[in-house]
């Protein structure tokens, strides 16, 4: 078997982590009808959540992207009720959608958003669970430690709460933790701990199958074939019999590693095949990648050099659109392989020299992991061998008890036994005497892992603290770079235009130097832009501070108006500022600033000649509500899902204009730390609504 299937633990995780977030599918249409006839808007919001959280748990398996969409639903519900724990569920369930589809840095904060709710509001099962799926994030980035981390805080809270299937999954995914490190008898041991505590009480088909899928990994690396035959069958059957398609891709695809550690590479063709369409079906890059490195592997045993060499290269694809290291590692070594059976010896050169720049990128990172995980197992091992210690010491003192009272009773039956009742006296003063040394003996080694765990414990504080703030540092230069790369385009494009059309002979220079005085002012604007935002990023370098004053909403709107005036006249464009002149916000000023001049910057750009941008606003309590209405051609329903997030794709303005989808997601970002909130209503050939909500005055807490 070549190396690189040898190196392919690290895909173990996947399954199990996925399981937990409750892939599901039984031939899931007829569930989803019966869900979909059932969901009715006249019926209470209680009732409501209840058919939307099912929908979007029978999506997992069928369509990822309609699974956010349902999770929002009864998100959204949530929050109309104040209910927390539907809020966290919410987002932990659209955080699953992008994980199922390997979008890791979108998974990310969805799961961190849903955590901060379940702390806050002390739903302890919501937190357990945004910590192992945060676990999964970090696995899949070739964070162990981080990974371990959250998945020791989960089980804590599992084990507080007695829920058996948390603790179950909790323990699966350490043990994967150290099969991905090639621990493959410790990580064996978790999973048969796993399997007996599902066979004493029972979770559910599925959590059996991830046990026997889990259980068939350990036992083909330990090179116990039959066995590891027998838990993927089992495995398999469940899954088919529920129809989970990422549980039935994964148990053919260890069927077929089977078959190709056996030699017999046709037999392992049709199972990788089924394995790639359902992975595709998910949109699991991640494990159609591992999928297709197995099925290259396959094609080279044949000697079938060019389907190798096309699945090792869409292998390499895939991998690099999961941005992780390990299956690019994997990918490139795989090609190098297949490049010399063909003999091309300079290609397979160029993947083994590129394999080996990121394998040893990937040694300088595991060397701490391996420690951190390396004490782990020690203590755990250490645990179990106090443990034993103690069962024998209770035997002991067992046995003694039964020979104190056998020495009693012949005491009172045969006086003449007394010496040897006295010489048994002696001998149990000097057994209570080993009893109490092994006593303190023990207490000192309980002291020591104790203290051993705490120097561990801060060790991993710290470089978690480190860790925060050198994100919350990386976070601010690059938004300071966005915003500016953003919000100078403009001008620019201005210049460009103008000197386009003198050039070509369209404006005389009488008309040129008119347009120049014109903008004249609008680059002198953009210069103060700029020098009030180099301000502004230098105090953010210290830590995200926002400086709230009373802003008047009247006279920024204008002065953003004036700054795109060349834009607004080129296409003819009618702005109405209908804000009265009074009304005030408290939030920061430069963010106002770049919140209201990109949603401008968008309207215009997507509205026609002579179409209208309308500004209003209205006061409810201690808010302000600020609507910013155009009448360009609207937004799809399905853009509208994804526009301030990193999936979104922006088109091209009516004159042009490139689109940055950076701009509304740094808009949502200020206006929420400026304790307000953003949110846009659309539709198409009638035009676009944005609502920014900020305080008129401090708000507590």
């Amino acid at each position: 078997m070549h190396t690189a299937l040898k190196q392919l633990p690290k895909w173990t995780v996947l399954c199990v982590v996925l399981l937990f977030l409750g892939i599901k599918s039984n031939a899931q249409t007829s569930k989803i009808d019966e869900l979909l006839a059932q969901l009715k808007p006249n019926d209470p919001d209680t009732v409501q959540i209840k058919i939307l959280k099912k929908l979007s748990t029978a999506y997992s398996s069928v369509d990822p992207i309609k699974k956010f969409y349902y999770a929002n639903q009864y998100r959204l519900l949530g929050e109309k009720n104040g209910i927390d724990s539907t809020i966290a569920n919410g987002y932990l369930d659209m955080g699953i959608s992008y994980g199922i589809r390997s979008n890791l840095d979108s998974a990310l904060y969805y799961f961190k958003i849903g955590q901060e709710i379940a702390r806050a509001s002390k739903f302890e099962s919501g937190l357990a669970r945004s910590y192992v799926n945060i676990g999964y994030v970090h696995d899949r980035s070739d964070r162990k430690k981080e990974a371990v981390n959250c998945y020791e805080q989960a089980l804590k809270i599992f084990k507080k709460i007695d829920h058996k299937r948390g603790i179950n999954q909790c323990i699966t995914n350490l043990g994967s933790i150290y099969f991905d490190l090639k621990e493959y008898k410790s990580a064996d041991n978790y999973f048969e701990q796993v399997l007996e505590n599902l066979l004493k009480n029972p979770t559910g088909d599925l959590n059996l199958a991830s046990a026997y899928y889990s259980l068939g990994g350990s036992k083909r690396r330990l090179g116990q074939q039959k066995l590891a035959t027998d838990f993927y069958l089992k495995s398999l059957a469940i899954r088919e019999k529920i129809g989970d398609l990422n549980g039935i891709a994964l148990s053919n695809w260890g069927i077929a590693q089977l078959h190709i550690e056996n030699k017999q590479y046709s037999k392992a063709l049709p199972l990788l095949e089924i394995a790639l369409r359902n992975n595709r079906t998910l949109k699991n890059i991640y494990q159609e990648c591992a999928v297709l490195i197995t099925l290259a592997e396959a094609q080279l045993g044949l000697k079938e050099y060019q389907k190798a060499e096309e699945a090792g290269k869409l292998a390499l694809v895939r991998a690099k659109q999961t941005d992780a290291k390990i299956p690019i590692s994997l990918a490139l070594d795989m090609l190098s392989k297949v490049s010399a059976a063909k003999k091309d010896y300079e290609a397979a050169l160029k993947y083994k020299s590129e394999y080996l720049a990121v394998n040893d990128s990937l040694e300088n990172d595991s060397t701490t992991k391996q420690v951190i995980l390396t004490d782990l197992h020690r203590v755990n091992i250490d645990n179990k061998n106090l443990e034993k210690r103690n069962e024998t010491i209770s035997a002991k003192i067992t046995d003694y008890v039964i020979t104190i009272s056998i020495i009693t009773g012949l005491l009172i039956l045969v006086v003449i036994l007394l010496i040897l009742y006295y010489k048994r006296n002696a001998e149990k003063k000097i057994a209570n005497g080993l009893l109490q040394q092994q006593k303190h003996q023990i207490a000192e080694v309980n002291e020591e892992l104790g203290a051993l765990n705490e120097e561990l414990k801060t060790q991993m504080e710290i470089i978690s603290a480190q860790n925060t703030e050198l994100e919350k540092l990386n976070n601010v230069k690059n938004k300071f770079f966005s915003i500016v790369s953003h919000d100078l385009r403009a001008p620019i494009h201005s210049l460009k235009a103008l000197f386009g059309l003198y050039r070509s002979g369209i404006v005389n220079e009488e008309e040129f130097g008119s347009l120049l005085e014109r903008l004249e002012e609008t680059v002198y604007t953009t210069a103060s832009f700029l020098d009030n935002l180099l301000e502004w990023s230098k105090s953010q370098l210290g830590g995200i501070v926002i400086n709230p004053v009373d802003v008047n909403l009247c006279q920024i709107i204008n002065h953003n108006i004036k700054l795109m005036e060349s834009q607004i006249n080129l296409k003819k464009i009618k702005v109405h500022n209908n804000v009265a002149e009074e009304l005030t916000v408290f939030a920061d000023l430069n963010m106002v600033h770049v919140v209201i001049r990109n949603i401008l910057s968008n309207a215009i750009k997507f509205c026609s000649k002579e179409d209208e941008v309308i500004f209003n606003a209205s006061t409810d309590n201690d808010q302000v509500t600020c609507t910013i209405t155009d009448k360009g051609p609207g937004i799809t329903p399905l853009d509208l899902d994804n526009l301030f997030n990193l999936t979104h794709t922006p088109g091209t303005g009516t004159s042009g204009e490139k689109g940055h989808h950076i701009g509304l997601i740094l808009c949502r970002d200020m206006v929420m730390q400026n304790k307000g909130n953003l949110r846009v209503d659309s539709k198409l050939g009638e035009g676009t609504t944005f609502y920014i909500t900020l305080p008129t005055k401090p708000i507590e807490g």
